[in-house]
């Protein structure tokens, strides 16, 4: 908000220092004890001006005489007289306000040279920039910063764009007017190429801050840009939902990204520069939703290869950054949030009986696995059995312990959905000596639901709801230390999400003439513990550039999935085999380890040359356990199947041997896995005046191996060595427009899951998957060309087309087979596949006025796919073509922005759109099931009451669009998920 305002402030004063053909202009210069005044108005001939915070303000009058009055807060403080002769004329005052009077004076020549100075100030390392250039744009004004990163340009009275530039760091430019006797001194901060901080200029006399159009229009490839601060305009409260304002983005199930087109395993994520481990056993994708707003400092998404990324960065790569150390000084903030939703929240929803400590997301031990069945069948993976030979089955009295050592928790009640809660302290401090420290924690508490769930396909119709509890809690830690040659971060994070899902279905199959009634009670914790560390070492002099930083991180991410239980009723009656609880915990160790080092020579003021070289380590342990146990019916005529469960399922049921619980594991259930990365590369970019040509490769070698300890016949191994090379291109036409252009090749390597044999089920269907231990590398040829043009330093617009051939791509199809199998999936690599896409995106400025401006963005992408199925999957699918499973062809964001700079109030319209994308795909002559289009519109609300005391409202799917499924044109599935209302009140202190 005040970069809006001191934006807006500085534009007025530029735009009216500047010489006009048809009137004369006066400009106003007012300090008080030494720097720009406050609350100082200027009345002239009945046209009343504020005075900006950087203490200008003009006008522009028509030739005669003029008697200006000065005000401050309201109250009379002086006046001036002064005359404009010509219309061509200009007048400069200079207003001090001393013990409540304000002095006026006159300068007599308007033509003066005025002088701007400044240091350079590194981003990364905290000390100064030399050797770098800085020149007035549209003269011949030009100097180099000396040892101290100063530079003084002595330019006669006007506005000017200056533009700074230096090899190892990103191009900038930067407003400042000169002004006869007005000291102008600016101390500008500039990041490293292709860092993508979001930086800012600090000025005296102007201000124009940085944004992430900066990021982009500086990197080295594609790439979008995602700020701390857009994300807190847009209300994002995570990584996910603030990558579908992205072009050509879109986010499956509110938690997996698909950049143009292309899903997870076409797509990098990492997380400070280190690969992330996965937190979900059934995809390779990153889930986003796990990394709060809170703690992020920003994303980019650079959307074409170069060789410092991951090879399997072929959609894209999202590198999520956190927060570093404060800029400076010491502050903090608390904020809490309350929310309601408009169907959910103080409604009935499916709750079940938990545990204790469920507010906070964490078991107390209620579902986990009974320590008795634990020992007795090996955490279920022993099969157990009831027959008379006591050597080799369970005795009586162990079967019925067995059985009776499971908690009796069965039933779905009635419970009262509560309102969203939570809140978030922060605090930063830095010293004067380059150390400093930041720290976040968060809670959160949010109950959703769908609601009005409807199901009607291949003959079984009816209705379902779906209730889930959701915990986050969100603990950071940075410290570290910036020196002028060297710095180091240390990094603690800790993530945790839990979801407590309830789904309820009563569906009649009209060829069985049966209701069937389902019941699944899901916990879900999924957590993210990592401790990175990191630094740089800096050695700069006049003309070369040198800087080694290097990485290491130790993570480890977990999904604990205790006592999940399902079962159905057929026409009343329990199905006893039917019930299943299954207990299973993945937990993923990840090593990782990087060096990258960076040499730049500037040859002249014109050419520049950087050399970057690196490594990197990578190394994922995962272990895999699981328990299945369901029900036996041991004495039909003692087995009652009708009433609630926990009646049919009691302790007397045991001791009468009527049922008996059993172990349902598979041999594949449990397994281990790792998966090694050791990569390599070297690019060189050369500069040479409007040109910029990227040239370099990456050496990657992998191995993944698996191994089953109940099936070892089952064990296997992927090995590879790949060169991926890259080449890029980008010509600054102009200032304002410049075209860049890339050809790359990248790889898809199969995920874990999509090899490992184990038996999974899909959370949200429970639909079975199963991987295919054959999978083989798929290769890519990537050809990316974007136009790019910036009407300033945050408005630009961009045009941008791409090409993907992907040989052998991995697709999930359905599973060869008879009876239960037939319903469930795997994965085969394909004949081909093709995509093509176009985007556009924009930001500019409509209106910027004294009291209020206003911002248009937005980006629209059309993307098309074509993926030629193998003989298998065609045979399978019933087609020999389709389209990627998880794109849309059309994708579609629009934000408006509105600030009002007097009332320190914003409002923020968000529209986001996407097009029908293939859910799954279907056996023979069945259409594939489509995820149905949808468009959803929000509204952020910003309120800063004081300097300390802000107010945010949010208003999410204003328009409760349904979310509908449908197959071949007919809707198959829908359910509503109604208004999200939040407000929050953030304090600093």
């Amino acid at each position: 908000m005040n970069h809006q305002r001191l934006r807006l402030a500085t534009a007025i004063s530029l735009s009216c220092i500047s010489l006009s053909a048809w009137a004369a202009e006066v400009t106003f210069y007012i300090t008080e004890e030494g720097s720009a005044a406050e609350g100082v108005s200027v009345n002239l001939d009945g046209q009343r001006k504020l005075v900006s915070p950087q203490g200008f303000v003009s006008f522009e009058m028509p030739a005669g005489s003029y008697l200006a009055e000065f005000s401050q807060y309201g109250a009379y403080i002086g006046e001036a007289e002064f005359e404009l002769d010509t219309p061509e004329d200009t007048a400069d005052l200079y207003v001090e306000v001393l013990g409540g009077e304000a002095i006026a004076e006159t300068a007599d020549d308007s033509m003066a040279t005025g002088q701007i100075s400044g240091q350079l100030i590194s981003v990364e390392t905290g000390g100064v920039i030399s050797g770098a250039r800085v020149s007035a744009t549209g003269t011949d004004v030009g100097v180099m910063t000396d040892d101290n990163g100063a530079f003084i340009l002595d330019l006669p009275r006007g506005d000017y764009e200056l533009t700074v530039a230096h090899p190892s760091y990103n191009r900038k430019t930067v407003q400042a007017n000169s002004m006869p006797g007005v000291p102008v001194n600016l101390s500008i901060q500039m990041g490293m190429s292709g860092n993508g901080v979001i930086e800012e200029v600090v000025a005296i006399g102007s201000y124009v801050p940085d944004t992430a159009t900066t990021s982009e229009r500086d990197a080295s490839a594609v790439l979008d840009s995602i700020g701390a601060e857009q994300m807190s305009r847009f209300g994002d409260s995570s990584a996910a939902s603030a990558l579908k304002r992205v072009a050509g983005v879109s986010v499956v199930g509110g938690q997996y990204a698909v950049v143009r087109g292309m899903a997870g395993r076409y797509i990098s994520s990492t997380l400070n520069g280190s690969l992330m481990p996965s937190t979900d056993p059934m995809k390779r994708d990153v889930p986003l939703d796990l990394f709060p707003a809170s703690v992020l400092g920003g994303i980019d998404i650079q959307k074409a290869f170069t060789p410092d990324l991951p090879g399997d960065s072929t959609g894209g790569a999202i590198k999520m950054m956190t927060k570093g150390l404060p800029t400076d000084g010491s502050g903090s903030k608390l904020s809490a949030t309350l929310g309601f939703n408009t169907r959910t929240t103080f409604s009935d929803i499916g709750g079940y009986d938990g545990g204790a400590y469920d507010f906070l997301g964490i078991d107390d031990g209620t579902r986990e696995l009974p320590s008795y069945a634990d020992s007795l069948t090996n955490g279920g993976r022993d099969s157990v059995n009831y027959c008379n030979n006591a050597s080799l089955c369970l005795t009586p009295e162990q079967g019925v312990e067995l059985s009776k050592s499971f908690t009796n928790t069965y039933s779905v009640k009635d419970i009262t959905a509560q309102p969203e809660r939570g809140f978030s302290l922060s605090s930063g401090e830095m010293y004067s000596d380059g150390q400093g420290s930041y720290f976040a924690l968060q809670y959160k508490d949010k109950w959703s639901a769908r609601h009005d769930g409807q199901i009607s396909d291949g003959g079984k119709s009816g209705s379902f709801e779906r209730s889930k509890r959701n915990t986050d809690l969100t603990g950071y830690y940075v410290f570290g230390k910036e020196t002028d040659d060297w710095s180091v971060l240390s990094k603690s994070i800790l993530l945790r999400k839990t979801d407590n899902t309830v789904k309820t279905s009563e569906v009649f199959d009209e060829s069985k003439d049966q209701d069937n009634e389902s019941v699944l009670l899901q916990w879900v914790e999924r957590q993210y513990l990592g401790q990175q560390f990191s630094g740089g070492f800096y050695f700069n002099s006049t003309s070369l550039t040198q800087s080694l930083n290097w990485r290491v991180g130790f993570a480890q991410t977990s999904r604990y999935e205790p006592d999940r239980r399902q079962y159905n009723y057929i026409n009343g009656n329990i199905l006893p085999g039917s019930l299943e609880r299954r207990f299973s915990d993945l937990t993923e160790t990840v090593v990782d380890f990087g060096l990258d080092y960076e040499a730049e020579y500037m040859f002249s003021s014109d050419v520049y040359a950087r050399f970057k070289s690196g490594l990197i380590f990578n190394d994922k342990q995962r272990d895999v356990n699981m328990g299945r146990f369901g029900v036996l019916t041991l004495d039909s005529s003692r087995a009652s199947q009708t009433g609630v469960l926990e009646d049919i399922l009691s302790d007397q049921a045991f001791e009468d041997y009527a049922y008996a619980v059993t172990t349902l594991t598979t041999s594949t259930d449990n397994y281990s896995a790792t998966d090694s990365l050791l990569g390599g590369y070297f690019t060189t970019e050369l500069e040479y005046h409007a040109v910029t040509a990227l040239a370099g490769f990456r050496l990657e070698e992998a191995e993944q191996t698996l191994t089953y300890p109940d099936a070892p016949e089952a064990d296997n191994e992927l090995s590879s060595s790949k060169l991926l090379p890259a080449l890029g291109l980008t010509w600054r036409v102009t200032e304002d427009f410049q075209l860049r252009g890339s050809l790359t090749q990248t790889i898809s390597r199969p995920g874990l899951t999509e090899r490992a044999e184990s038996a999974q089920y899909d959370p949200d269907t429970d639909d079975l998957l199963r991987g295919n231990p054959n999978l083989e590398i798929s290769d890519i040829t990537n050809v990316d060309v974007r136009g790019e043009y910036y009407f300033s330093d945050d408005e630009s617009i961009s045009l941008a087309l791409f090409n993907k051939y992907v040989d052998s791509p991995i697709e999930r199809t359905v599973i060869e087979g008879d009876g239960s199998a037939v319903d469930g999936f795997t994965y085969q690599n394909e004949e081909s596949a093709t995509l093509n896409g176009i985007e556009v995106d924009f930001r500019k400025n409509i209106y910027d006025g004294e009291s209020f401006s206003t911002t248009l963005g937005g980006n629209f992408s059309v993307i098309d796919s074509e993926v030629v199925l193998s003989e298998k999957s065609a045979q399978l699918e019933g087609t020999d073509t389709r389209q990627l499973q998880g794109q849309s062809k059309f994708l579609g964001n629009i934000q408006i922005e509105l600030d009002h700079f007097s009332t320190g109030q914003s409002f923020t319209l968000l529209v986001n759109s996407f097009d029908d994308r293939i859910y799954a795909v279907s056996r023979g002559a069945l259409a594939n099931e489509v995820e149905d289009g949808r468009m959803t519109i929000d509204l952020v609300y910003r309120y800063a009451a004081s300097d300390n005391l802000t107010v945010k409202g949010k208003v999410k799917n204003i328009t409760d669009a349904k979310v509908s499924y449908s197959r071949d044109g007919s809707e198959i599935e829908s359910y509503f998920e109604g208004t999200d209302v939040s407000v929050s009140i953030e304090y600093l202190f």
